[in-house]
C-alpha cells in the first residue's frame, strides 16, 4: 500500500527530530571534550596535555591527583618544609645518586629514623641546583592506597609521569643533557618491586631512590636487582648527629668517607687524640642525651616533650607498627601470630644486656 500524503509528513517529521536529538547530542560530546581540554591545559600551567584522551591515562584518575598532590615541584608550589638538621650519611647519599656507579640507591632503616625527611631534602637540594622540577617524581607508596587495581603500579606510574608530565621518554631527556631522578617510599608494600624498578633501569637512562623500612622484604628484592643497585643502612642518631642537633653547629668528622687508608697516617691518630680532648665536654653532653631520651631524631628534636608522652609516641609509630604490619606483611606474614610476636618482643626488651647463667 502506498503511503498518502498525511503519513509521510508523519515519518518526515521523526527523521527530522531524530537529527536534531542528534545534532545536540553530539554538539553536547563536543562540548564536553572542548571543557576535558580547557581543564587540563588549566591544571597544566596553559600547557596541552597531548593529542591523546584524557581517558588513555594508565592510572587511575583519583591516583593522578594525589600524584600532583604530592609533586608541587610540577606546577611550581612549595613542599612541606623541612627541618634544616639533615644526617651524616646525606651527602653519600646524594652522590650516589647522582653520580654512583649503579642507576639506583636503596636506603632501608626502621621507621622513624629520617629515610623520608632524607629524601625530600635531597629533592629540595635538586630543585635549588636547577633541575627541572617535572624531572623529579616523587611516589610514598605508605600514603597511596588505590594501588590494588593497577597491574604493576610502578611501571605504570613511571609511564603516566613520562606521558603526562615530561611529555618526553626518559631518553629523550638524558639525551638533551638532563636526568630524571624518581623516589620510590617505603617501597616494600608493593609485592615485585623489585622486577619494576630492574625493568626501569635496564630499560631507561634514569636515576632511582628507593627506600624501605623492612629490612626482609628490601633484602629479598635485592637479588634480582644484584649490579643495579647500591643499598645504604641509615639507623638511629650518632652521638655526633645528636651533638650536632641540640648543642652545636654542624662540623665535619675526622673519619670521612672511604678513609680507610687515614688509619695508616700517625697524624690521623694525633689528630683524632687532640679532637677527642677538645670535644670531650661536648661528647658527654651528647652521650647524657642519648641516655636520657635515646637516639630517635623526633626524641631529640622535641627534647622538651615528656618522655611518657614520647615513648608512647615512639611505640604506637615503630614498635607496633613494625608488628602489627611490616612483620605480617605478604602470604607468609599473615600466618605469624600478633601477638606471639608482641610476647617475644617483651621477652627480647626484658632480658636486654643480660647473661645466661
Amino acid at each position: 500500500m502506498t503511503p498518502g500524503p498525511a503519513m509521510t509528513t508523519q515519518k518526515r517529521s521523526k527523521r527530522s527530530g531524530l537529527n536534531l536529538a542528534l545534532r545536540s547530542t553530539l554538539g553536547e560530546v563536543q562540548r564536553i571534550h572542548f571543557d576535558t581540554l580547557t581543564f587540563n591545559r588549566e591544571r597544566t600551567g596553559g600547557q596541552s596535555m597531548n593529542s591523546r584522551p584524557l581517558f588513555d591515562s594508565p592510572i587511575p584518575w583519583d591516583l593522578e591527583q594525589d600524584l600532583r598532590s604530592l609533586n608541587p615541584q610540577w606546577e611550581n608550589k612549595p613542599g612541606i618544609p623541612l627541618p634544616p638538621f639533615r644526617r651524616a650519611l646525606f651527602p653519600r647519599i646524594k652522590r650516589l645518586l647522582i653520580a654512583g656507579l649503579t642507576p639506583a640507591v636503596v636506603l632501608r632503616g626502621p621507621r622513624r629514623v629520617g629515610k623520608t625527611v632524607l629524601m625530600r631534602q635531597i629533592i629540595e637540594d635538586l630543585l635549588t641546583e636547577g633541575v627541572n622540577p617535572c624531572h623529579i617524581l616523587y611516589v610514598p607508596f605508605d600514603e597511596i592506597t588505590n594501588l590494588q587495581k593497577i597491574s604493576d603500579p610502578v611501571l605504570a606510574i613511571a609511564r603516566w609521569f613520562e606521558h603526562f608530565i615530561i611529555k618526553r621518554t626518559f631518553n629523550e631527556i638524558t639525551h638533551s643533557g638532563s636526568m630524571v631522578y624518581i623516589f620510590f617510599d617505603e617501597v616494600q608494600n608493593l609485592e615485585a618491586w623489585a622486577p619494576q624498578v630492574k625493568h626501569l633501569v635496564d630499560n631507561h637512562s634514569i636515576r632511582i631512590m628507593v627506600t624501605g623500612s623492612s629490612s626482609l622484604r628490601i633484602e629479598a628484592g635485592r637479588d634480582s636487582l644484584a649490579g643495579r643497585i647500591t643499598t645504604m643502612d641509615l639507623g638511629p642518631l650518632l652521638l655526633r648527629e645528636i651533638a650536632e642537633l641540640r648543642f652545636s653547629p654542624p662540623q665535619s668528622p675526622l673519619w670521612g668517607e672511604n678513609a680507610l687508608d687515614k688509619l695508616l697516617s700517625l697524624e690521623f691518630w694525633k689528630d683524632a687524640v687532640s679532637l677527642a680532648k677538645k670535644e670531650r665536654d661536648l661528647k658527654l653532653k651528647a652521650f647524657a642525651a642519648f641516655s636520657e631520651r635515646g637516639a630517635y631524631p623526633i626524641a631529640q628534636q622535641h627534647y622538651e616533650t615528656p618522655w611518657p608522652e614520647m615513648a608512647d609516641h615512639l611505640n604506637e609509630t615503630v614498635i607496633k607498627r613494625a608488628i602489627q604490619h611490616d612483620l605480617r606483611m605478604g602470604p607468609r606474614g599473615q600466618k605469624r601470630d600478633e601477638k606471639l610476636l608482641e610476647e617475644v618482643f617483651r621477652l627480647c626488651c626484658r632480658y636486654a644486656g643480660q647473661t645466661p647463667g
